[in-house]
Formats: C-alpha cells, structure tokens, sequence
C-alpha cells in the first residue's frame, strides 16, 4: 500500500478542487458540445476531491489525528449496483488512514463530513455556470439533487454515514 503525506495528499486535492472552479469559470467560452463535458468533469472533482479534505479539517478541529492518505477502493463496492460497483472497487479512491478511531461524537461528525461534502460541494459548479448557462445549470442541480439521495442512502447503507453511526454505538 503506497502511502502519501498529509500535506501532499490534501495539496492534491486542493489543487484539482480549484482548477475545478476556474474551469467553470473559464468554459463559457467553449460551445456548448465541449462545454458539457468539461462541466460534469468539474461537477466530478469537486464530488471526489471534497471529501477526504472535509475528513480532515473536521477532524483535526475536533482532535482527531490522521497518519497518511492511501488509495483504496469505495465503500459503495459493497452496494452490488451493476456496473458502479465493478468500478468503485478499483483501488483509486483517496483515503485518510485515522491514528487512533475513538467512538464518541466528535468520531461520528468527522465521519459524517465527507459525505456532507461530496453531496453538495458540486453546487458550487451550477452556481457559476448559472451566470452564462442556464440550461446547463440546471442539468447540474439535478445531477447535484440525484447524487445527494444516492450518497446518502449509500452512504448510510454501507460508507463514511454508516461508520459515523457505528462511531456512535460504540
């Protein structure tokens, strides 16, 4: 298992999650048939690369410590969607290995964090394309709505949720 600073690891998602935001920004000038793409990419990073550094800085505030990032594969691996699942149990996902997992509240608010910020950290990229795209904007929302409901059930069922009430039963 490789393992990756916590400066290098939160370093790399910071960076994706603002060249996210300024190719939001910037794709007003492409036509429509490459600007989709380019926006659901971005609608992507901010999903994928919030979620980790949320864990973190929730964490840290409440004086959980963490050791390193590493790559694993999705929690949601184990919800049996077909094809979703195939994908997610490739080992890419980012990580944060815990030093010590206490049970308690402050366990189950950092938790709870990640997925908090993989559900609606993407509105950030409809709200800026709601300034020169409405339509596109709007297929966003949606995409934002669908993904919250999926992330939370999923999550709840098998993810970061799930741990967080299980942090909080121990």
């Amino acid at each position: 298992m490789a393992k990756l600073p916590l400066l290098l690891g939160n370093s790399i998602c910071l960076l994706f999650i603002a060249i996210a935001i300024e190719l939001a920004e910037l794709s007003r000038s492409l036509v429509f048939a490459f600007r989709l793409p380019v926006l659901i990419a971005c609608w992507f990073a901010m999903l994928y690369f919030t979620h980790c550094p949320s864990h973190y800085v929730v964490g840290r505030l409440l004086g959980i410590e963490f050791e390193y990032y590493f790559l694993s594969k999705s929690m949601l691996a184990k919800a049996n969607v077909p094809l979703l699942s195939s994908m997610l149990s490739k080992k890419f996902f980012l990580t944060l290995k815990i030093k010590e997992r206490k049970p308690g509240k402050r366990t189950f608010i950092m938790f709870i964090s990640g997925p908090l910020a993989s559900m609606f950290s993407p509105l950030a990229i409809p709200i800026i394309v709601l300034s020169y795209d409405s339509f596109t904007s709007y297929l966003l929302f949606l995409l934002t709505a669908a993904n919250a409901v999926f992330t939370g059930y999923y999550s709840y069922r098998f993810g970061c949720i799930r741990k967080g009430i299980d942090a909080l039963k121990a």
